[in-house]
């Protein structure tokens, strides 16, 4: 005999889990709301001609609305984590005496799903014993029964499943992310990194997560090289937006603050901001670009780049730990590949080190992307005029032809393999060869003191933009040497409490000379500055002959000077090696 009160309360269950009102459940079946108020408090049963309807909207069957079972299944969701297709009615139709024991299968519940992510079906189910939560992956077996009592809505997040690959195949990763909840991480980053990809997969991956809260159960998929991110107070999970992405208050770059070489500088911006310990100086000397000498004839401003004729770069991501991935002059059709590894880069707190960013090649860092990577955010030495003391970032005016990655960590040398190798790039660096025109050490030296005295290149008779450039030229080549020699004197200084004896007092050697070197050259790049704060116009002096001859005449004296201590520090560090 059909018992109106369990009807009525089953009626009232469904459709308050349908979120209905009375009145919209009566709209929805053309009835008055009298007549759903009389079914629910069991006065009447629903007429018989109506009934294929209400099971219909509250998504269950026939034989479950007159004889209410003890298992209810409330809702049941087929889903990819992304899309969600209501499967309650079909699931209910497979409660078997108060048992549901199905293999999800998508053409078995009577859908289609066109998606390559793990599919599912999430249950929310009622028992005499309360309400409970339950899933199964596609193909496998889904069981509930009136006495089973899995998962449960609660004030904080339960992950409750986690897997890893394709609908082909997937893996679970519960472990891991069970592990990574140690460290109560805001956002995980879907990477192969963070979750080892099959060796023969080809194909995109995602990370599939089930998890119930206040509001019930959820799943999510996220491809991979995207992010999922904890609401604020870590009860729900969601996709980010990872069409943007800035990595925020990296310091900003500029000239004549004791970081001139812009290479060196850049490093040193994103090393800050990945909280590495090292210091401008110590990147100069670890790479040994602070040894650093090179010259064109042509007087290119490229001359003071500390890449352009030998790899210092090297050296140094070696002595810190981490692999260096190189991105060179990239072609148009890849771009698109480089574009999503910065991406990945930003999105994992990496700032990329780049060349030719804004206004001219110059080193910089790339802090960020809008528009999915269409857009590059920046620092570099050329911002200051354009911020007006703001810590915004600017947009990259071209795509760089040369990109650093700062790649996986890798094991150090040892202090002493990295000292030993600074000073190997001292004595490789000051007999290097001419490099793409470029000449190193010592040549260097002797070349740009030829260029000084070719009294054809500053003849009044030639062009002034031709001379200002050679001044200018050679004022940043000034710049940088004066920058380069005191990290080195700096950075062997405080190495040299390393060595003992003999090897520590010819080191001491080494150091004061440096010290000497880079003395000599800022009092003399000083004066010429004074002149220039007396209102003397400085490009325009240098080019007059009777004062032109004397400057550099007296800079050619000093550069020999310079050639006379490299050549003793050269000694001294064979030696000491």
């Amino acid at each position: 005999m059909v018992d109106h009160y369990k009807v009525g309360n089953y009626i009232t269950l469904l459709r308050k889990e349908k979120g209905l009102t009375g009145e919209k459940l009566a709209e929805l079946l053309q009835v008055s709301p009298q007549a759903v108020s009389k079914w629910e408090n069991g006065k009447c049963l629903p007429e018989t001609s109506l009934l294929p309807s209400i099971a219909s909207v509250l998504c269950t069957s026939i034989d479950a609305l007159l004889m209410p079972r003890e298992l209810v299944i409330l809702s049941a969701n087929y889903t990819d984590g992304v899309k969600t297709i209501d499967v309650t009615q079909n699931v209910n139709n497979h409660v078997k005496g108060n048992v549901l024991n199905i293999t999800v299968n998508a053409q078995f519940l009577g859908v289609t799903m066109d998606t390559p992510r793990v599919t599912l079906v999430i249950v929310k189910f009622q028992s005499p014993e309360g309400v409970f939560y339950d899933y199964a992956l596609e193909n496998e077996v889904l069981y509930v029964d009136q006495y089973k009592m899995t998962h449960c809505a609660g004030d904080t997040l339960q992950l409750i499943g986690a897997y890893y690959g394709n609908k082909q195949n997937a893996r679970s990763v519960m472990q891991k992310m069970q592990h990574y909840e140690y460290f109560r991480w805001n956002e995980i980053h879907v990477n192969h990194e963070t979750f080892p990809s099959c060796a023969a997969m080809d194909e995109p991956e995602f990370l599939t997560l089930i998890y119930t809260n206040l509001k019930g159960i959820h799943a999510i998929s996220c491809e991979e090289n995207k992010t999922l991110a904890f609401s604020v107070d870590r009860t729900s999970i969601y996709q980010k937006d990872t069409s943007y992405c800035i990595l925020p208050d990296i310091m900003t770059l500029e000239w004549e603050k004791g970081m001139d070489c812009t290479w060196a500088g850049a490093v040193y911006g994103a090393l800050h901001y990945m909280g590495e310990p090292y210091s401008y100086e110590q990147i100069m000397g670890i790479s040994g670009a602070c040894y650093r000498i090179a010259f064109t004839p042509v007087w290119d401003w490229s001359s003071v780049d500390a890449l352009v004729a030998f790899d210092y770069s090297s050296i140094l991501f070696r002595a810190i730990g981490y692999e260096q991935i190189w991105a060179n002059r990239v072609e148009k059709e890849e771009r698109s590949n480089e574009r999503n590894k910065i991406m990945r880069d930003i999105q994992n707190g990496k700032p990329v080190i780049a060349i030719n960013l804004r206004i001219a090649p110059e080193w910089g860092i790339i802090t960020g992307y809008l528009e999915n990577g269409k857009s590059l955010l920046c620092r570099t030495y050329f911002d200051k005029e354009y911020l007006n003391d703001k810590k915004d970032y600017l947009e990259s005016d071209f795509w760089p032809f040369l990109i650093t990655h700062f790649g996986e960590i890798v094991e150090r040398p040892t202090e002493e393999e990295i000292v030993k190798d600074s000073l190997n790039a001292l004595l490789a660096s000051f007999v290097a060869p001419c490099e793409r025109g470029y000449y190193q050490g010592k040549e260097a030296y002797e070349k740009w003191i030829e260029g000084l005295k070719d009294e054809k290149l500053w003849d009044t008779s030639n062009r002034k933009e031709d001379i200002d450039r050679r001044l200018g030229v050679n004022d940043s080549m000034l710049l940088n040497l004066i920058d380069a020699r005191r990290c080195a004197y700096q950075y062997l200084n405080e190495v040299m409490e390393k060595f003992e004896g003999d090897r520590k007092e010819k080191l001491f050697e080494v150091v004061m000379s440096y010290k000497q070197m880079y003395e000599m050259l800022e009092a003399f790049r000083t004066k010429l500055l004074t002149m220039n704060q007396d209102n003397i116009k400085y490009n325009e002096i240098v080019t007059k002959r009777e004062y032109s001859a004397s400057f550099r005449s007296e800079q050619v004296t000093l550069l020999n000077r310079a050639i006379e201590l490299e050549d003793e520090i050269v000694t001294i560090v064979r030696d000491i090696m």
